[in-house]
């Protein structure tokens, strides 16, 4: 078991210090205040032994299943910038097609 402060504690859970300390409230994480030279100041107990091995291994699926993500959102964004160059060009080709004829209400005359 290893006694981490919350900025430690912060990088080895991956969770943010409003989380962690919520959580030290709550009970979920264990923890204790330590009076130091500024006050008091946490100290988080984290089981190194068997929760980081747990972690790393549904810390690379994330990792593996976000790249991902990112792969299909570059694709589609891919995609998306040729349909828009496309629809410039289609814009270009109308605004030279245009006769610069009367104005549309006088369409009668």
């Amino acid at each position: 078991m290893a006694r981490l402060s919350i900025p430690e504690a912060m990088h080895t859970l991956g969770l943010s210090q409003a989380t962690i300390r919520k959580r030290l409230r709550s009970g979920d994480l264990q923890g204790q205040k330590v009076k130091g030279a500024g006050g008091f100041r946490w100290e988080v107990f984290i089981d190194t032994d068997d929760d980081t091995t747990d972690a790393d291994a549904n810390g690379g699926a994330l990792v593996v299943e976000l790249k991902a993500r990112v792969n299909n959102l570059e694709e589609q964004l891919t995609i998306r910038a040729g349909e828009i160059s496309e629809l410039h060009r289609l814009l270009a080709q109308t605004a030279l097609n245009a006769a610069p004829g009367r104005p549309w209400w006088q369409f009668w005359r």
